[in-house]
């Protein structure tokens, strides 16, 4: 499921309403690209899913895409998808750019490109209270939803703090595995 510009209210809030501004088709599958190896299978603190396959590159060769602001592999894990998601609205606080985009630039039709012009706007929406919360953000692991080894669903139940505009439009984040790391597509 991809963003469509309906608007520039759809538009400016449209990281946190992705799945509002289109219709949901269920068990439509998102695409998936596997462009960079896999090398995040290492356990992982808690539960992980068992992998068929040992990690074939180096940490030199691991996508920038993979590496979460912490600097380590990203899990294939409903855990790591959760420390995706927490990166992601860590970096709304922070308002950093390039870490929204790169974890949300799947989920718009113009991929980064519409990402980078749409992000500002709502950057531009956040009060000092928001983004006081959307650093504090944590996501309850047990409250998520495993659609198979390559998709995972954040409840909105699942995220706390949430700042006003999450809490009155609640929209789960659906996360797919894709070039190595969690990415939200919808």
């Amino acid at each position: 499921m991809t963003i469509r510009p309906l608007g520039a209210a759809c538009a400016a809030a449209a990281l946190f309403l992705i799945g509002g501004c289109e219709e949901q088709t269920p068990g439509a599958a998102s695409p998936q690209s596997s462009a960079v190896p896999s090398t995040s299978e290492a356990p992982a603190t808690s539960t992980t899913q068992a992998s068929a396959s040992k990690p074939s590159a180096t940490a030199a060769t691991v996508s920038e895409a993979s590496k979460p602001a912490t600097g380590g592999a990203v899990a294939h894990t409903p855990e790591g998808a959760a420390s995706v998601m927490e990166e992601y609205h860590h970096a709304l606080g922070e308002k950093d750019l390039e870490t929204v985009c790169r974890i949300t630039g799947p989920a718009f039709d113009g991929g980064m490109k519409e990402c980078r012009q749409l992000t500002p706007i709502q950057f531009g929406m956040l009060s000092a209270d928001d983004v006081k919360k959307l650093k504090q953000t944590r996501v309850d692991r047990a409250k998520l939803q495993s659609k198979g080894p390559d998709k995972v669903v954040v409840p909105p139940g699942a995220i706390a703090p949430q700042i006003a505009m999450m809490a009155s439009d609640p929209k789960a984040f659906t996360m797919a595995w894709q070039g190595g790391t969690w990415v939200v597509v919808a």
